[in-house]
């Protein structure tokens, strides 16, 4: 098996990297790819399972769509019926819509993967904590963001929340599960908090039935968390 740790040197922000660690040990026998922003993504080569891309800063976002936009159309193809999974968090999800919209309504053409756009609203940041429901199980998590993004709808969308919100303000719909991609706004790091949620992931990679790294201490963890997100006092930001 191989992973590839797309941009690690711009896609750093919030503890993302920890799903990057959690992977390696989750993986151990799998060759682990870092490319870099002046390399060739490996898995336009088409021999890797899993390409991780996480949360970067809104002038990081710029210079990979750079990167991309002239692999655009063999990405889009890879995410709709390739053999490789896809994984973004945070920001790095706003790549796959038609465009991003910066403050002054200009506009930058994203990899147009689905039928969503993304609207940055800096210096304003949104903050919330995040409970949602994903195929009969709980996430858990936050959200820290300059954007929101318009447009997921259930057909797409990788959770449902009813804690904090979704894509957007006003939205239920959290992230992207169709196709070849999964991806989510939630941070904290995402597999860490989410025992079940990992477990889901590595039976998509053909891993189903192995036990996960520090499983007893995960789900103590996330067990204490899941207490907390039933506080009548929890605080969401």
């Amino acid at each position: 098996m191989r992973v590839e740790i797309l941009y690690p040197e711009l896609c750093c922000l919030y503890g993302d990297k920890g799903n990057t660690l959690f992977l390696r040990h989750c993986l151990p026998d799998a060759e682990f790819i870092t490319t870099t922003l002046n390399e060739t993504p490996a898995f336009l080569g088409g021999d890797v399972d899993l390409c991780y891309i996480a949360s970067m800063s809104e002038q990081s976002q710029e210079l990979i769509l750079q990167r991309l936009m002239p692999h655009k159309s063999t990405i889009v193809s890879m995410m709709r019926e390739g053999k490789c999974l896809f994984l973004f968090t945070g920001s790095a999800m706003e790549l796959l819509g038609q465009y991003i919209q910066r403050e002054d309504g200009s506009r930058v053409e994203a990899l147009g993967t689905y039928d969503i756009y993304s609207v940055r609203q800096a210096p304003d940041r949104f903050n919330t904590l995040v409970r949602a429901d994903f195929r009969g199980t709980t996430l858990l998590g936050y959200t820290s963001r300059f954007a929101h993004t318009f447009g997921i709808t259930e057909e797409i969308a990788l959770a449902k929340t009813d804690i904090g919100c979704g894509g957007c303000t006003g939205s239920c719909w959290e992230g992207i599960c169709h196709g070849n991609v999964v991806a989510s706004y939630l941070l904290g790091p995402l597999l860490v908090l989410n025992p079940d949620f990992s477990r889901w992931l590595l039976e998509r990679l053909g891993r189903s039935g192995e036990p996960l790294p520090f499983e007893d201490d995960l789900r103590r963890s996330y067990l204490q968390q899941l207490k907390e997100y039933q506080r009548s006092d929890l605080e969401m930001d």
